[in-house]
């Protein structure tokens, strides 16, 4: 089968960082394969971590409930991929003869890593999951599929609040008397108005003092965020652990917006605050799925790669139930795509995926990332944080903010 041309991988928006020496070494390493029409692409469920990209004809994807969305190749301009999400909701099917290129994650995250260590040496070696852990997702995508998987509602107060907001007029008054229903969330509200994040001349003792002061606006993603955090209580032995531990690091990507979201100007820092603290949510429901059926999940490593893979199809779907926008639903989509560039101008995934990068620097899981540098996310938030020295001078000035509000978020 025939490599691709250094040009078409150019057209490739996730390759955008990478130069013309880059991409002829990957090149070497591709091949464009062949369907002819009917011939399915992508089964539904595949659990395959890879993306497609069509460079000829035309392919229609299919969803459970028979939904037909059709795409064409496009002879000039960015070649995008197709139903990327794993395990695939959709078939893919040819409509015609077509030509595409299989991309691996794992293969391209080490590609990029071997482009900062050696440039000469370009051989990459496709790691994918054992038949257990793939037996395990599997079986998890069927739970879910079939409807077994319970997602959390949203609370009385914070439906009450997004129902308010919708309408074309309202005041701290009128929230005011929303939120006073809940004390605990009334003693929060107060708690934080006074903290160093929103701290004035007088001290705050009111609920419509602390709305006014902390703003309307944030005031509806602080009670998101509290709400959120109710989420990661369990009384189960066994899951508190496990939700311990993703509290943790929901905390500390959130801190982590925050901080970026203020150092690069773009984004609100309340709305990038809570784009991180929900970015990995649907693990939640699938930790209690679990939890209740011990039986089926009994290795714990097997099951948290299966988890891995499903966990932005949950938090989409979670995200979705709770009426949240399509940008917040997007960062539970893709955060983690590490590759993905729909545009030249950054949004909040391109900031929560950054941020969850820095929240893993001197953590095992940096060994399995590709080099910053070399993500389009990076680069389009005008970052300065590139070089290990840059990246360590950035996280020791940021430390101090950066705990205070994973603090303050443990303390909500």
């Amino acid at each position: 089968m025939p490599q691709p041309q250094v040009e078409t991988l150019g057209r490739l928006r996730c390759l955008s960082q990478f130069n013309q020496d880059q991409l002829a070494s990957l090149a070497q390493t591709l091949t464009i394969e062949t369907a002819t029409k009917r011939m399915r692409l992508v089964e539904r469920g595949c659990i395959e971590k890879s993306s497609i990209y069509l460079l000829r004809g035309s392919v229609v994807t299919i969803a459970a409930d028979g939904k037909e969305k059709a795409f064409e190749s496009s002879p000039r301009g960015d070649i995008t991929p197709i139903a990327k999400i794993r395990p695939s909701m959709y078939d893919v099917d040819a409509l015609e003869d077509v030509r595409y290129l299989k991309i691996f994650d794992q293969q391209l995250n080490g590609f990029a890593r071997q482009t900062e260590a050696v440039e000469d040496s370009m051989d990459v070696i496709t790691i994918e999951q054992g038949d257990e852990e793939n037996h395990l997702t599997i079986q998890l995508f069927q739970h879910i599929t079939s409807g077994n998987i319970n997602l959390p509602s949203l609370p009385e107060v914070a439906q009450r609040i997004q129902q308010a907001f919708s309408q074309s007029s309202i005041d701290a008054e009128a929230i005011t008397r929303i939120i006073q229903s809940d004390p605990a969330i009334t003693a929060k509200l107060i708690m934080i108005a006074n903290s160093a994040l929103y701290q004035g001349a007088a001290q705050i003792n009111t609920l419509q003092q602390a709305i006014v002061r902390i703003g309307l606006e944030a005031t509806r993603k602080q009670v998101i965020t509290y709400v959120v955090k109710e989420l990661f209580k369990s009384s189960s032995t066994d899951l508190k652990t496990s939700m311990q531990r993703l509290w943790k690091h929901s905390r500390r990507v959130a801190a982590f917006s925050r901080v970026l979201a203020k150092q690069c100007g773009l984004f609100d820092p309340e709305q990038a605050q809570l784009a991180g603290l929900i970015h990995d949510l649907g693990e939640i429901a699938i930790l209690q799925f679990v939890d209740e059926h011990p039986e089926l999940y009994a290795d714990g490593k097997k099951l948290m790669g299966a988890i891995s893979s499903l966990r932005p199809q949950i938090t989409s779907m979670l995200l979705h139930k709770w009426n949240f926008t399509d940008e917040l639903i997007t960062v539970g989509e893709e955060c983690e795509s590490w590759f993905r560039n729909p545009g030249d101008q950054a949004d909040l995934c391109d900031l929560v995926m950054i941020a969850q990068y820095h929240s893993f620097i001197g953590a095992a899981e940096i060994q399995e990332l590709p080099p910053i540098t070399k993500l389009p996310a990076f680069a389009k938030l005008g970052l300065k944080t590139g070089e290990p020295e840059q990246i360590m001078a950035f996280m020791k000035e940021s430390k101090a903010e950066a705990d205070m509000i994973e603090n303050l978020l443990g303390a909500v």
